[in-house]
């Protein structure tokens, strides 16, 4: 009997235990300001920005190519004028047998250039060389007015195919000649935009990539974005307190129902991220726009770009009134505008059914910091239980490692299986984004996340499974002694 509850509390432990640790794991990170922030910066936006505007570079020059030369048109066109001339040569060589009359024109000649010193081992005499050098040279001819005979009876279905042999070619050779001028004008524009200013204008920015990316995570996204993340965790982490302050309440009058009755209503601070930074400027403290005047300062400060010209005109655009236009037709479908270098939001307040569901992850989310000890307490219950049931200490030993170990194992394993399909997740899941622009970036958006959510989870069960293991191993050890 025991060893029936011990399996059945081996099957729950090697459930529940993962289950807990992992949920534990991820809860800890979701409520983690780092976690957040560490993200951001290794997703390196200055050189993810330049890579997929390359790709978009390219996205344009296949356009251009595309409108000039109507080569995805033409080549289905040319694939099949080629296939038809060879087609029909196939077939006007076949009828005509012109395979068969050149072999036999050949063995003629062959035969013709005999010699009877060079053939004198095969044959008795020269008598009996000429002799058969003659009958043979009979046979080929005979063998060739046959074939010309057969031509001549056959004529008109010949000449007919023929015709539509080199009617065939002529149309093959003009799309040959028309597909030589496209790649020629294709080559053209490939070779004009190999020079455009675009070009020269990201492979400065990949020069100064290193500083624009330090420039940016020290002082806009350690600091303003940090601050943005850290408000937002604080709120969402908080949830008795938001409850007591009156963030979270109920009232009587439903506006999407047009009912009077009592719907959930949570109110969230409204969104602001600031795009001026501060810095320092000998001792005295500036307050800067980081796109527009930053990166502008750094880029009039590198020595060597192409054009530090177009470069800075770009992101001074960034301050401007036609940017902030721009910039408010995008973040308007978001509920967001842009003003004098800031990112905000109105008053954002869920009700309804999004108020309730968002609770129940503030309230989650606010028991964060307790699931360490609770995913400890869990463990260690179990494995306390597995001790007491198990019918000695060995085997106690041999179920708890058994437990920790193999499931840590699976997990492990399956953790750096899902890092590796990361980096390139479309070999993985094929087209889940079409754009090649937004595909860069969702790539590496995926391998960052996935690095940042299963390195730790996977780095908890490798030492869990060691636990495991030194448990199994102490088990057998007292096993063999006994």
């Amino acid at each position: 009997m025991r060893k029936i509850f011990l399996y059945i509390l081996s099957v729950m432990s090697i459930i529940i235990i993962p289950a807990a640790i992992t949920a534990s794991i991820l809860l800890m990170l979701a409520v983690n300001e780092n976690f957040y922030i560490s993200v951001i910066k290794n997703l390196n936006l200055v050189e993810t920005f330049i890579e997929t505007k390359n790709v978009q570079i390219e996205k344009d020059i296949r356009r251009e190519v595309e409108k000039k030369t109507g080569m995805s048109q033409f080549k289905p066109r040319y694939d099949a004028l080629k296939k038809d001339y060879e087609d029909k040569l196939i077939a006007y060589t076949s009828i005509n047998k012109n395979d068969e009359f050149d072999k036999i024109k050949k063995q003629l000649d062959e035969v013709d250039d005999l010699e009877w010193e060079k053939s004198s081992d095969e044959f008795k005499n020269e008598d009996d060389f000429d002799r058969f050098k003659k009958e043979k040279m009979k046979d080929l001819k005979n063998a060739l007015k046959e074939i010309k005979e057969y031509r001549s009876k056959n004529d008109e279905a010949i000449s007919r195919i023929e015709d539509e042999m080199e009617n065939a070619k002529d149309q093959f050779e003009d799309a040959d000649d028309d597909l030589k001028e496209k790649e020629e004008d294709a080559k053209d524009i490939i070779e004009s935009r190999r020079g455009d200013f675009m070009n020269e204008m990201y492979t400065d920015i990949a020069k100064i990539e290193p500083v624009l990316t330090e420039d940016l995570n020290s002082l806009f996204i350690e600091k303003e974005l940090r601050s943005v993340i850290k408000n937002y965790l604080e709120f969402m982490t908080t949830w008795q307190r938001q409850k007591d302050s009156g963030n979270i309440y109920e009232s009587r009058l439903n506006i999407e129902s047009g009912m009077i009755e009592n719907v959930k209503k949570i109110s969230i601070p409204p969104l602001a991220v600031n795009l001026r930074v501060k810095i320092n400027e000998n001792g005295i403290e500036k307050e800067k726009n980081i796109l527009s005047e930053v990166f502008v300062d750094r880029i009039r400060e590198t020595p060597g770009l192409k054009s530090p010209w177009v470069l800075t005109q770009i992101f001074k655009l960034s301050d401007s009134w036609i940017t902030e236009k721009a910039g408010n037709s995008i973040l308007r479908d978001a509920g967001l505008s842009m003003s004098d270098g800031v990112i905000k939001s109105g008053a954002i307040i869920f009700s309804g059914e999004k108020a309730e569901k968002f609770e129940k992850i503030m309230m989650l989310l606010s028991a964060a910091k307790y699931t360490p000890f609770g995913a400890a307490g869990i463990v260690l219950l179990f494995v306390i239980l597995l001790f007491i049931i198990a019918p000695d200490k060995k085997s106690g030993m041999r179920a708890s490692g058994f437990v920790l170990k193999y499931p840590s194992v699976i997990i492990v394993i399956a953790g750096i299986a899902v890092i590796i399909a990361s980096i390139k997740p479309g070999l993985m899941i094929p087209q889940i984004i079409n754009d090649p622009v937004n595909s860069a970036f969702f790539d590496k958006v995926a391998f960052t996340t996935a690095l940042h959510l299963f390195a730790p989870i996977t780095a908890v069960f490798f030492i869990i499974s060691l636990t495991g293991g030194i448990l199994l191993r102490f088990g057998k050890k007292k096993k063999e002694s006994a």
